[in-house]
């Protein structure tokens, strides 16, 4: 690469690798009409180092990926069997909770107790104060209180009951 950078360009700036015509950061620059025809003398130049002359097709069944929306990733499996516990048990947790009810009054002792906290002392919780809780009620080890804490969570953030800021969660008021 013998082109001078621009100024205030950013660093994949003609890089042989990321640029992409289609991709909304790259049509958004705007530095693209001068990347794009460096990015295709780079990709020339890495092309010839490897000896590559030609373009593989794509293989059989492939489809362009699209970005991944965050909505949509997996969670955890112990998570995602609690989450269909609890779509299963129609227990209305978001409701339940901006109530003031405790969902959990008979089932899932775990839950049950972080239920209580945020009911009862309406304030921010912190994953490691609610390992706490869990150590003290039920004499857990630190891992297994900070796996359910994590797992109740996760569990009640992608249900929409709570809302999480900074690592702490409190009930998602409408």
């Amino acid at each position: 690469m013998t082109d001078t950078i621009p100024h205030f360009a950013p660093g994949c700036f003609g890089s042989a690798l990321s640029f992409d015509d289609a991709h909304p950061v790259c049509r958004g620059c705007a530095f693209q009409e001068q990347c794009k025809p460096l990015h295709a003398t780079n990709l020339f130049a890495l092309r010839a180092r490897w000896g590559i002359t030609t373009m593989p097709d794509a293989p059989k069944g492939a489809t362009k990926t699209s970005p991944v929306n965050p909505g949509e990733l997996a969670l955890p499996k112990k998570t995602q069997e609690l989450v269909d516990r609890l779509d299963r048990s129609n227990l209305n947790v978001t409701e339940k909770l901006q109530k003031g009810e405790n969902p959990f009054a008979g089932t899932l002792p775990f839950m049950r107790i972080v239920a209580h906290l945020l009911i009862k002392l309406d304030r921010p919780l912190t994953r490691q104060f609610v390992a706490a809780a869990f150590m003290t009620k039920f004499d857990w080890q630190q891992n297994t209180a900070d796996a359910h804490a994590r797992m109740a969570f996760q569990a009640l953030e992608h249900i929409g009951a709570v809302r999480e800021m900074n690592g702490t969660i409190q009930i998602k008021r409408t």
